[in-house]
């Protein structure tokens, strides 16, 4: 049996994550935990938030999705727990100070460079998450 679950920390949103077995979806994970009945193998495990957001009437689109993957391998006689991590602590405490520093800019004049820093950090945010899109979760086996 593979039992997958994602932890997560205190007020984060539980959004649903698609759960792929070689490619195969094998249902989604939100609330506690997913059960796989697989026989004993090795597989690769793909978990997935989002996916491809289509582009006007021409049939094209663009993916949109956050994703991990790893190898798993199911042992015979037992069950194997997958615990699945977002890798973004650093960028979500810093994203909660400059939410509540913009909170604060609307009852209090913050100076120019906040402004320019909170844009500059925005960017940066966006360009990472881009480069690590299919890294962004981490998969650990125990």
């Amino acid at each position: 049996m593979l039992i997958v679950h994602q932890r997560r920390r205190i007020l984060e949103p539980k959004l649903p994550l698609a759960v792929y077995i070689d490619d195969m979806l094998c249902g989604f994970l939100r609330d506690g935990a997913l059960q796989v009945d697989a026989p004993p193998a090795t597989y690769r495990l793909r978990v997935q938030f989002g996916g491809r957001v289509p582009l006007g009437r021409t049939g094209r689109s663009m993916d949109l999705s956050l994703s991990g993957s790893a190898e798993v391998t199911v042992r015979h006689g037992g069950d194997t727990t997958v615990t699945i991590h977002d890798r973004e602590l650093i960028w979500n405490i810093l994203f909660d100070i400059d939410l509540l520093l913009w909170i604060a800019s609307l009852f209090f004049t913050l100076p120019r460079l906040y402004k320019i820093l909170s844009d500059l950090f925005f960017a940066v945010w966006l360009v990472r998450l881009v480069a690590i899109r299919h890294r962004y979760f981490r998969i650990e086996t125990k």
